[in-house]
């Protein structure tokens, strides 16, 4: 398993694990997919992805595919308008704002 599906798998268990968040769809997108083919798809939809409105709520979103999408970690495995459509959701939660949860 490549370290990107690894890394959205994880954070999914930890999101369900540690606040009651399923994404029962996004798990079984990334297990029947892979990560990252399962990240282009739920990108190329022009929606944030399963879990993302209620990890924003509990301030997590770093556990989020679209956070992950953007690491300089894992950036380079998709395109700049994959990355910045990403950015441009992880902007409209205040991601990166004065209301991100410490």
């Amino acid at each position: 398993m490549d370290e990107f599906t690894t890394a959205l798998l994880r954070a999914i268990q930890t999101a369900q694990d540690e606040y009651g968040i399923r994404q029962t769809r996004l798990r079984q997108s990334v297990q029947d997919y892979g990560g990252v083919p399962a990240a282009k798809r739920q990108i190329r939809r022009n929606c944030a992805s399963e879990g993302f409105d209620a990890l924003a709520e509990v301030g997590r979103l770093e556990l989020s595919l679209e956070a992950l999408t953007v690491t300089a970690k894992f950036n380079a495995l998709f395109t700049d308008e994959e990355v910045n459509a990403c950015f441009a959701l992880l902007c409209s939660a205040d991601y990166y704002g004065s209301n991100k949860k410490k």
